[in-house]
């Protein structure tokens, strides 16, 4: 037996970066489910960006602002110039609620306020395509603002309203939230406003939603 043989394999961890536009809005459940796959993070708040960082994946998360508010919020900029440098890289990309319109605009899709009102709360989104197995299932929704289909990807989930999940190559853009959990809910809530019933709607569905978050990460790190 060589000696090689008999050195125990280390499994070398991955490194994803997370992008935070927004303090009280974090990676919440996704924390637990990227642990289990093996893969670190490091999370960085939007406004340090200096727009050299490397990474072997990409996370950016939700926020307040609109991604046609670039010039208030400059940083808004940097991360699409991350994201565009992390899709000519091939390396993953996973964008939630303002994540995925930043996708959305670095593909070259637009962003614009919903012409049929913002959607909040629990939510119905029906998954088609390669999650089509999915069918249809309640997440939690908090934004007013949607993006258009950009160019060469797939859309892959919509509501009522809104497209609601795509996906271009090794990057996966998701409107909605399926990474709360009935604290994280209760502190939007303190900040934005909202109905209090939301934090108990998110309490009975946290099993569903962690099991659709899990799959979804499995999915877009297949």
């Amino acid at each position: 037996m060589r000696e090689e043989d008999i050195k125990p394999k280390v499994l070398l961890e991955i490194m994803f970066l997370v992008i935070q536009n927004y303090p009280i809005e974090g990676l919440g459940t996704l924390k637990q489910v990227l642990d289990s796959k093996g893969i670190r993070t490091l999370t960085v708040s939007a406004e340090d960006l200096t727009g050299k960082e490397e990474f072997e994946g990409l996370i950016v998360l939700g926020g307040p602002m609109g991604v046609y508010e670039m010039e208030k919020y400059p940083h808004l900029r940097r991360e699409v110039d991350l994201i565009q440098k992390a899709i000519a890289e091939d390396k993953r990309v996973l964008g939630i609620c303002l994540g995925a319109q930043l996708l959305s605009y670095a593909l070259g899709g637009k962003v614009v306020k919903g012409a049929f009102g913002p959607e909040l709360g629990i939510g119905k989104v029906k998954f088609m395509g390669k999650l089509a197995n999915l069918g249809e299932v309640e997440v939690f929704q908090w934004h007013g603002d949607t993006f258009s289909l950009p160019e060469g990807s797939e859309l892959l989930a919509y509501s009522e309203k809104y497209f609601q999940a795509f996906s271009f190559s090794h990057a996966l853009g998701l409107q909605f939230h399926v990474e709360v959990d009935g604290k994280m809910v209760e502190e939007w809530i303190r900040e934005y406003g909202g109905n209090q019933d939301w934090v108990k709607e998110v309490e009975i569905r946290q099993n569903s939603l962690l099991r659709i978050a899990s799959y979804l990460v499995e999915w877009w790190l297949r």
